[in-house]
């Protein structure tokens, strides 16, 4: 029964959220781009900022961790300073991301 309601409430989420989606395009006179999409999630804020930041992050760490010789603590600083956060921070995020 629970996995028939998950997949019923993902039914739901994904058909409104399209249709939502195409309404806000027409409204606002845009294409149903992937950029327009992802402006639509942070503007009805299914998204917000601490979601963006994390994985901003993450993501950057991916990249610039091989290009720094493997070096977390490195990499940890050069993220801190890119986004203006303590290197306890950035370890905090990649902890929770698992890459830390």
């Amino acid at each position: 029964m629970k996995h028939s309601t998950r997949k019923q409430e993902m039914d739901i989420f994904c058909k409104r959220l399209h249709l939502n989606f195409q309404r806000y395009c027409k409204e606002h006179q845009l294409s149903e781009e992937l950029d327009n999409f992802t402006t639509y999630l942070i503007d009805q804020e299914l998204i917000d900022n601490h979601t963006i930041r994390q994985y901003a992050i993450l993501e950057l760490f991916k990249d610039l961790y091989p290009e720094n010789k493997h070096r977390k603590t490195h990499t940890v600083e050069l993220l801190a300073n890119r986004f203006n956060l303590t290197p306890r921070s950035i370890w905090n995020v990649l902890r929770k991301g698992g890459k830390g």
